[in-house]
């Protein structure tokens, strides 16, 4: 599963809002067993069962008529229906919540966070392997590739351990995962890390690559139309292209001057065809967007 920084605090936040909503749940209990400590006594609706005070004449919560007059006290209509009154005194009670469980409580809370917490930290880091990869290599971007090498302690192979790799992109060196993934038979690296140097071996591109993006459907997830981005100027933020686009990066090409995302999607044109979209939407190396572009891609064979 691929964990990005705004789904890691997402979930950390919903877990905050599960154990703050325990935790009030806790405390009203132990609230009420105060109460009936100072001898404060709990009565019954006999229809919804919920709690009401001894002056109500009607049940808050269901409307039930609870006595048919002012003189007439609740405890007597309970009684004449042979109901008995359900009271509950602290000296009655038989499940107490004490200082001590609650406390026992809190911390057992507090270390599940915790747990969770590093899982999922871990869970990041290994699935943000590639990318991290990749962008450390691409700050030698105009460096010999050896030395790079070199200073990142990385080895660079000139050839894939995938043919699916080989015949498919272009590159002249590659790291990439051990673990594969198959994409419409063919199998690929989990996450590769591209370079391409100039005729003195310098580095010039990185690309990193995410094949499991692709893993359910070569073409990218489906969208109901086109993604169109005209409404964005150059300068905008990268948040709000994100949110726009609403899909998964594929990849991310460095270059010396920009920093290019790739996506890729469907969806289904006017004459019903599913329809291959690359999009490339490209920033400048202080992360300011400049411009897109679409590329429809069509069979190239039949």
């Amino acid at each position: 599963m691929f964990f990005t920084a705004d789904r890691l605090l997402s979930a950390v936040l919903r877990l905050l809002t599960f154990y703050r909503d325990y935790g009030i749940l806790v405390l009203k209990k132990c609230a009420n067993a105060r109460m009936l400590q100072k001898g404060v006594v709990f009565m019954e609706c006999p229809k919804c069962h919920k709690s009401v005070d001894d002056d109500d004449i009607f049940c808050p919560n269901c409307d039930t008529r609870l006595r048919p007059d002012k003189n007439t006290s609740i405890m007597k209509r309970f009684k004449k229906q042979n109901k008995p009154l359900n009271v509950e005194i602290v000296g009655e009670k038989k499940h107490k919540l004490s200082e001590s469980k609650l406390k026992l409580i809190l911390i057992t809370v507090a270390v599940v966070l915790l747990v969770v917490l590093v899982v999922l930290i871990v869970v990041n880091i290994i699935s943000g392997k590639g990318e991290n990869t990749a962008e450390s290599i691409s700050e030698y971007i105009g460096v010999d590739v050896a030395k790079a090498q070199k200073k990142l302690d990385m080895h660079f192979k000139d050839e894939s351990a995938f043919q699916g790799v080989n015949n498919a992109l272009n590159f002249d060196y590659i790291i990439e995962s051990d673990d594969s993934v198959n994409v419409d038979g063919i199998n690929y690296p989990e996450w590769a890390a591209l370079v391409t140097v100039d005729d003195e071996e310098r580095i010039q591109t990185v690309k990193y690559s995410n094949f499991k993006v692709l893993k359910n459907n070569a073409n990218g997830e489906k969208k109901s139309k086109a993604i169109n981005l005209d409404k964005f100027e150059q300068g905008a933020k990268w948040s709000g292209l994100s949110d726009a686009i609403d899909l998964e990066y594929y990849g991310i090409i460095w270059s010396k001057d920009t920093k290019n995302y790739i996506y890729r999607y469907w969806y289904e044109n006017d004459a019903g065809d599913d329809q291959p979209v690359v999009l490339n939407v490209t920033f400048d190396t202080d992360n300011k967007y400049l411009y897109y572009s679409s590329t429809l891609i069509y069979p190239e064979y039949l």
